[in-house]
């Protein structure tokens, strides 16, 4: 149960603090009958900003595909609380599907971002719920700290790393 929470604290966090970003996100038209993890990078945005806007509206909206958008084909995450995750697709499956199913009301707080013309990060703190369960059937909160990496490729920018880092979470009474 804690491996799969720290998960969506993580996703929430990240989409909260993109949220924050004063670019507004580049919307790339969908080929027809191609999925969003299945898109190229010549796809998304073309700023960091953009790209964490778009993130953060993703998250918010819980909606796996303009997420998973985000990510570089070789993107890699590492929490302290689950396995190493390595490629878009298990990112999307593992990570992005058990958030959006176990967690809600993401806030983050964003402590730093920056970067140069080919590379940026973002850092901060997060919040979030967790929603009932078997063993918490009034759920629980959650929280911790998370740093982002992103880079261009070409002319577009891709997430291509994610750490968090949670906190043990507390059952609501």
């Amino acid at each position: 149960m804690r491996k799969y929470l720290f998960l969506p604290s993580l996703a929430l966090v990240v989409g909260a603090w993109i949220s924050s970003a004063s670019t507004p996100p580049i919307k790339a038209p969908k080929p027809a009958g191609t999925s969003a993890a299945a898109l190229p990078a010549a796809a998304g945005p073309a700023t960091m900003a953009a790209l964490t806007q778009q993130f953060a509206e993703a998250m918010q909206q819980q909606d796996v595909a303009k997420a998973t958008a985000c990510f570089a084909k070789n993107a890699r995450m590492l929490a302290n609380v689950s396995p190493v995750l390595s490629g878009r697709d298990s990112l999307s499956t593992y990570w992005l599907k058990r958030s959006f199913s176990t967690s809600t009301n993401l806030k983050f707080t964003p402590l730093q971002t920056g970067g140069d013309a080919t590379m940026g990060y973002a850092t901060g703190y997060y919040t979030l719920d967790i929603k009932p369960t078997a063993d918490n059937p009034k759920g629980a909160s959650a929280h911790g700290s998370f740093m982002t990496l992103g880079h261009k490729e070409g002319t577009t920018w891709q997430l291509t790393y994610v750490h968090i880092a949670e906190e043990p979470y507390k059952a609501n009474k």
